[in-house]
């Protein structure tokens, strides 16, 4: 089901005029479908409810934090890039253990605040990342799970 559509030649999200919405919060604004969002949701989550995922949400590709909530609370983890996105993540009531860490260029104090968290894992993208887990996990005496990326012939 589509959220946002033209009725009555006025666009509408959830059945609300973006007219109205442009008169009460001024131009510019974002505007999100809490609807669709969920829709979205439960239809990628449903299509492998078989294997049971966890599905974690890029908030990279939007970290408004009640945004976050809202996937929280439709069981959704996230996948941060960046120390700022896994405390907002933290912020928005995501578990640590529902928590990826990913993205080339982490530096060493990012990686130590993933370990300190307890994020459900690390994605390596290098070798020479690879080592500085394993260094920064032996001098703090933790386990680190991790997930390795692999991009074939390169």
């Amino acid at each position: 089901m589509n959220y946002i559509r033209l009725r009555k030649n006025n666009l509408c999200v959830e059945n609300i005029s973006a007219q109205k919405l442009v008169k009460k919060y001024k131009t510019p604004f974002y505007c999100y479908s809490l609807s669709q969002l969920k829709n979205n949701f439960y239809a990628f989550s449903n299509a492998f409810k078989t294997s049971k995922p966890l599905v974690c949400f890029s908030v990279k590709s939007n970290s408004n934090i009640n945004l976050l909530r809202e996937l929280k609370k439709m069981g959704s983890g996230a996948d941060v890039v960046s120390s700022g996105e896994l405390l907002k993540a933290i912020k928005a009531g995501i578990s640590k253990k529902k928590i990826v860490f990913s993205g080339v260029g982490k530096t060493e104090d990012e990686i130590k605040l993933a370990i300190k968290k307890g994020v459900l894992l690390i994605n390596i993208e290098s070798e020479s990342e690879a080592n500085c887990i394993n260094k920064i996990s032996k001098k703090m005496q933790r386990r680190t799970p991790v997930g390795i990326r692999l991009t074939p012939n390169i």
